[in-house]
């Protein structure tokens, strides 16, 4: 009989625990874009913590971590690849539930052995060192901190500690909340546990939290203060992509020429400076193919421009950008760092960070993808630039949280981003990572934005601050 109860209340154990980290999950996947509830967050991990070192039996203790983040991965990247996209990336909710049940055996029994003291701070340092491993491969897609992209005021340490370190403080507030959870059953005697959190350890970790939460919010509020004009900047949503139009690739690229040559004429006569066409919004050079359009063009408006092309050669794809300054030169030629390897992507000419000294200060350029990444940003900002363009080319499945990462990059650098994209999610963003105008459509749309932009007075970010918690360059 006891058998059979044991078995009864180990089976509850095992349903509610489940439904627990079943409701991180979902909560995860609501702090971010479209649903946009940020604040969640801060406590979403919680309930999965609780369920992997209390309510779950110890021997099926994996599960939690495997069902929370592995749901999370499901609820973040479901469905948001295209079908040409590797197999592996389909796959990925499901490749990372495997990984973490496996990598999560054993931590329940160790824990009960070492003891819980130290589990907040522990868990907040092992979750950034495998977001720092796994950017290479992944960038930086499904990182916490990008669920408060629209709190400018909160995120401005951003500019000193990166993404990583905003993210080390989200997942340290979760397993403080956590612990002092824990702490409160264990007092209650809920779940029979072999060593208990001690309450004064939980009290330590949580004050700890809200006293880095107060300086965290301070430093953000001083530092939102000082800023400087700095140019009128435009980026082009044309409203149609170059499949979208009928005819030989010459016709393809006369009809975006036309289209974006309007589209910068409106820009110059609302005050643009600079200009910022989509990613391979051409298939041939525009230094040798439409220079003379391109240079009239600067010339007439007084405009920089930035334009991106894609030309196929036999050793792959020049995804590349060139800027045409007032004075009709082709200049600060780039190519695309960080090609999408998972949908065949290549760019034969990488790995340089031309600058580009423009009537209204330096600026740089990287190319769509390139911006998921932390360093091509920072080499950019190394280099003195303070504006970056960055054309972009989106599938719609996308459009709501991408646009979103020019927020970090533009705190990480002290940088203005100007993102263009064909007619899903264009945007401009100081350099403090604030949106001054976007436009999110993911069915489509065509726009003209043009905004004055301020960014960071004084020194550079990111690039004269301790480099501890910035990504190594790949290669």
């Amino acid at each position: 009989m006891g058998d059979v109860n044991a078995r009864v209340v180990n089976g509850r154990r095992l349903l509610l625990g489940c439904a627990l980290s079943a409701l991180s999950a979902l909560l995860l996947t609501l702090s971010f874009p479209p649903y946009d509830l940020g604040w969640l967050v801060w406590l979403a991990m919680v309930p999965m913590v609780v369920a992997e070192y209390r309510v779950l039996p110890a021997a099926w203790s994996a599960l939690a971590p495997a069902i929370g983040v592995g749901g999370f991965m499901e609820g973040y990247f479901g469905g948001l690849f295209p079908d040409r996209a590797a197999w592996y990336m389909k796959a990925l909710p499901l490749l990372v539930t495997v990984i973490v049940f496996a990598a999560s055996r054993g931590e329940r029994a160790r824990r009960d052995r070492v003891g819980y003291r130290f589990l907040p701070i522990a868990a907040a340092t092992t979750w950034v060192v495998i977001e720092f491993a796994r950017m290479p491969a992944l960038g930086t897609w499904g990182f916490f901190g990008y669920a408060l992209y629209r709190q400018a005021w909160l995120l401005q340490p951003v500019r000193v500690v990166g993404i990583f370190g905003l993210d080390l403080l989200i997942v340290l507030a979760n397993y403080a909340i956590a612990a002092a959870v824990i702490a409160h059953l264990d007092r209650r005697g809920v779940f029979a546990a072999p060593v208990r959190v001690v309450p004064r350890h939980a009290a330590f970790w949580c004050g700890g939290v809200l006293l880095a939460l107060g300086v965290w919010c301070a430093v953000g509020l001083y530092s939102l203060d000082a800023s400087d004009p700095t140019v009128r900047v435009a980026v082009l949503q044309p409203g149609l992509r170059r499949n979208d139009v009928e005819g030989t690739p010459d016709v393809r690229d006369r009809a975006m020429l036309d289209r974006l040559t309007a589209q910068t004429r409106v820009a110059a006569s609302r005050g643009a400076q600079l200009v910022v066409w989509p990613e391979a919004a051409l298939a041939r050079d525009p230094a040798i193919a439409y220079e003379r359009d391109l240079a009239d063009l600067a010339r007439t408006s007084g405009l920089s421009i930035v334009v991106g092309y894609g030309i196929y050669t036999p050793a792959g794809l020049r995804n590349e950008a060139v800027t045409v300054v007032p004075s009709g030169e082709f200049v600060g030629r780039y190519g695309k760092d960080h090609p999408v390897g998972f949908l065949g992507g290549t760019s034969v000419w990488r790995g340089t960070y031309p600058t580009v000294d423009a009537p209204f200060g330096r600026m740089g350029t990287m190319i769509c993808y390139d911006m998921d990444f932390t360093d091509t940003a920072r080499q950019l900002a190394r280099r003195g630039a303070k504006i970056i363009a960055v054309p972009s080319a989106d599938w719609p499945a996308i459009a709501v949280k991408h646009y979103t990462f020019a927020v970090f990059r533009a705190l990480e650098t002290g940088a203005v981003l100007a993102k263009s994209e064909y007619n899903r999610d264009s945007a401009i963003v100081d350099g403090y990572g604030r949106i001054h105008t976007s436009a999110v459509t993911p069915t489509g749309s065509e726009a003209v934005l043009v905004r004055m932009l301020w960014r960071l007075r004084g020194r550079r970010a990111l690039e004269e601050a301790p480099a501890l918690l910035n990504a190594p360059r790949r290669r």
